[in-house]
């Protein structure tokens, strides 16, 4: 699937076919070093919260418990094991729970290099709340007593995130957020109208591995009301060929990985198999979410009016003043 032939940059980035017939995409990203993409691995550290979130029920269903514990006590060992023998970094998102429950864990993540992430609950809604901010204020406290690094970034799990959080993630000393789904591309978040030094680095469903790996029976149901476990050969082969396309568009593949879910022995073979295949490539640049904010910030213009006004953070302005959707047939 990988593509060889360089891209004609158009003016205006539109994807087309001119009257050569030669097709025009977007411009590509630069990477450090002339990398011709970027990889962020990154981990969510949920444990036992995922189910918790899930169904009140859960905290008194110690087998339903035992699913986050194990990537705790399985997956993370193995997951880092990899990691070192392949020399690449990773980010590890870490909730408050998670922290609290299981700080040796964590100590062991940064402790091997990683980078410590935030990871915060759903978003109540489109206004930062005076509990948001105590919530992540608390969180980057924790994580900077347990890990001995402030953290720097935050993903929020799905839910409203409003125009305010922005400058609310800026004014607690975050510089990038992972929260969105928006763009295959890093970007700055905006507030009131304007930029703010907070960068976004978006992650996609597709390359999470809970939609395909998860699973638990009711009343604390994942997914709710379907029972499937994917097939570990089809999720490799569509996940080969994505980062495939993304690194043919120059853009930084970036999957969303759970110790719990990726972390069983034969996922793990999974994963291996799949860095293997990145690593066949000797033009990618493995970073932290951190070092792609860092890069982005650097490189892409920063002033009001520097991005198309259909890129997302302009097109979510408009969502409230557009007229509603049809009703009826």
């Amino acid at each position: 699937m990988t593509r060889t032939d360089p891209p004609t940059h158009g003016s205006g980035g539109t994807v087309g076919t001119g009257s050569t017939g030669v097709r025009r995409r977007q411009p590509r990203p630069r990477w450090p070093e002339g990398a011709r993409c970027a990889v962020a691995l990154t981990f969510t550290l949920d444990a036992e919260l995922f189910w918790l979130r899930l169904h009140p029920s859960a905290r008194h269903r110690p087998k339903t418990l035992s699913l986050g514990t194990y990537g705790i006590r399985r997956g993370v060992p193995r997951l880092l094991e990899l990691l070192d023998a392949y020399a690449l970094p990773a980010t590890w998102f870490v909730p408050e729970h998670t922290a609290l429950r299981h700080p040796d864990a964590v100590r062991r993540i940064a402790a091997a290099g990683h980078e410590i992430a935030a990871a915060a609950p759903p978003v109540p809604g489109e206004t930062p709340t005076g509990s948001v901010r105590e919530t992540w204020s608390r969180t980057a406290d924790l994580l900077e007593s347990v890990a001995g690094v402030r953290p720097t970034g935050l993903r929020a799990a799905p839910g409203t995130m409003g125009d305010g959080h922005a400058a609310l993630l800026d004014e607690l000393g975050f510089g990038w957020s992972s929260s969105t789904h928006g763009d295959d591309r890093p970007h700055r978040l905006w507030s009131a109208g304007r930029p703010t030094p907070v960068m976004e680095l978006p992650w996609l469903w597709e390359y999470a591995d809970h939609p395909y790996f998860l699973y638990n029976g009711g009343p604390v149901a994942f997914p709710p009301g379907e029972s499937r476990i994917a097939a570990y050969g089809d999720v490799l082969v569509d996940w080969k060929d994505s980062f495939d396309a993304f690194r043919d568009h120059g853009l930084c593949w970036m999957p969303a990985l759970d110790p719990q879910s990726i972390g069983k022995p034969g996922r793990v073979l999974l994963l291996e198999e799949l860095l293997d295949h990145i690593r066949g490539h000797d033009d990618v640049w493995f970073a932290t979410g951190a070092q792609v904010a860092e890069h982005w910030r650097r490189t892409a213009s920063p002033g009001p009016g520097s991005e198309p006004d259909a890129h997302p953070q302009r097109v979510r302005a408009t969502w409230h003043s557009s007229p509603p959707p049809p009703t009826g047939p």
